[in-house]
């Protein structure tokens, strides 16, 4: 059976690293933009991952309009949750999980976690960067440590340690 690798991406970094992380998978996996699917056949598919940025604490609308619709689909199958965002404490990154699905279907899944965030202030509007130094302080943590941002500068915390971790724990579902 194969795994639908569902992504959501505004600035790209899921869209990039979703083919990383389908590379660390096991098995035939069918990477789709959740933005750009209309319908799905869910019988071809053992494993389901969503794999979504988050912005100011939330999915974008598409995904969860795509985990209301499939809802029943997705607990019927083995499912997790990645997550591409700045936080690394747990507990923040399921309570995204909750505020962007239904309470049981984020208990249904396997995983969730984050393989880090990704700041493309070049990618930004002006009010977006604005936004983002007032939620920020344009700071952010990686590897534990403070990092001061400058507010212009490209900033990721991504790594790929987090997006095997992820794969692991997915792979080990039968």
């Amino acid at each position: 059976m194969k795994t639908l690798l569902g992504y959501a991406s505004k600035y790209g970094a899921t869209k990039q690293y979703a083919p990383v992380l389908a590379d660390m998978l096991e098995g035939e996996i069918d990477i789709v933009d959740l933005k750009e699917i209309k319908q799905i056949d869910f019988s071809q598919y053992h494993k389901v991952i969503l794999f979504s940025a988050i912005y100011a604490g939330d999915v974008p609308k598409y995904v969860k309009k795509f985990g209301k619709k499939y809802h029943m689909e997705l607990l019927q199958r083995h499912f997790g949750i990645c997550f591409c965002c700045m936080t690394e404490i747990y507990n923040q990154i399921k309570g995204y999980a909750l505020n962007s699905f239904s309470r049981d279907l984020v208990n249904h899944a396997a995983c969730i976690a984050s393989i880090g965030g990704y700041f493309q202030y070049d990618k930004m509007t002006a009010m977006e960067r604005k936004l983002l130094k007032i939620a920020t302080k344009n700071q952010a943590y990686k590897k534990g440590e403070l990092i001061q941002l400058d507010g212009k500068t490209n900033f990721s915390t991504i790594e790929e340690y987090k997006i095997q971790a992820f794969a692991n724990k997915m792979n080990s579902i039968l």
